[in-house]
């Protein structure tokens, strides 16, 4: 998937879309390490480095209020500390241990995202992302009008 189909969907996601989009570029920042270990040592730390913002991403929005949160917490920790042994030690081995961790978490989220709850309804005034539209000698741009009454409401 491509950035602006990420960006599209973080627009519209819901609380526990969010948490699975978060665990799915954490599993593609894995992968791409995982493919440049032989070759690239400098691209596999690299990636290993966006997966460990992808977990902090999802440790800053644990919320200890429910009873679950210490046990991710306790899991997260566990997976910064295998992501930083497999970067600073070029472990392979650990970053596949967490890839797989999180594909069995990613597994959970997607099996509750369904599920009715007024705690995880999208929200409802977001700013609209119009990708393809704006057109520069970079490349594509996506316009997004300004807005400074977005997202949820408190």
């Amino acid at each position: 998937m491509n950035k602006e189909d990420y960006i599209l969907r973080i627009t519209r996601a819901t609380p526990v879309q969010l948490v699975i989009i978060n665990h799915e570029l954490l599993i593609a920042f894995i992968d791409e390490a995982l493919e440049a270990f032989d070759a690239d040592a400098e691209k596999f730390k690299l990636n290993i480095n966006k997966a460990k913002n992808a977990l902090t991403q999802l440790i800053e929005g644990l919320d200890f209020k429910n009873p679950i949160a210490q046990d991710l917490f306790t899991l997260y920790i566990y997976a910064g500390e295998m992501l930083n042994k497999a970067m600073f030690s070029l472990n392979f081995d650990a970053a596949a241990e967490i890839k797989e961790m999180f594909a069995n978490l990613l597994d959970g989220w997607q099996q509750i995202e369904h599920t009715p709850d007024d705690r995880i309804m999208p929200q409802t005034n977001t700013t609209e992302v119009f990708a393809g539209l704006t057109y520069q000698k970079d490349g594509l741009t996506e316009y997004i009008p300004e807005d400074e009454d977005r997202g949820y409401k408190a």
